[in-house]
């Protein structure tokens, strides 16, 4: 009876130990909808160094920042980036990692495309590469394709 217990016990330790396990995506940071190469040691207005591909990093409350050079926001008063410095600014809501021109929730959300760079919500044309600047009134309202 010892016999046939530890034998059915080896048997099903084998089984589970070579049994498939299932592959879902991974998480890349603790929260959900974080895309790979999330920074998360970003400070809103401290300077940052990648503004043109995996741009998006959390506050130390985990708030969504972007890392973006915006005019007039030098240390230095002009009105152009030091060399390669940007600057941490608040992000729409992020979606992850999204096909460009697939479709998307609405204004107010960001996402990152599969090579990294950052893209937004453009309504009918759906998840665009690009960012959105300061017009010339300073509104925030005029987009930027990504290059």
């Amino acid at each position: 009876m010892l016999r046939e217990f530890v034998i059915a016990a080896a048997v099903a330790g084998t089984a589970l130990a070579v049994a498939p396990t299932a592959a879902a995506d991974e998480p890349h940071g603790p929260f959900p909808g974080d895309p790979p190469g999330m920074s998360y040691d970003a400070y809103l207005s401290a300077p940052c160094y990648r503004w043109d591909r995996f741009v998006f990093g959390r506050g130390p409350g985990g708030e969504p920042l972007a890392c973006h050079w915006i005019p007039g926001q030098s240390p230095i008063g002009m009105d152009r980036p030091p060399e390669g410095v940007g600057f941490w600014v608040l992000s729409p809501k992020i979606y992850g990692v999204q096909a460009v021109g697939s479709p998307c929730p609405g204004s107010q959300a960001a996402a990152q495309s599969p090579d990294g760079l950052p893209m937004l919500c453009l309504g009918a044309q759906g998840w665009q590469p690009g960012s959105m600047h300061s017009g010339d009134w300073g509104n925030g309202n005029d987009f930027y394709p990504a290059s």
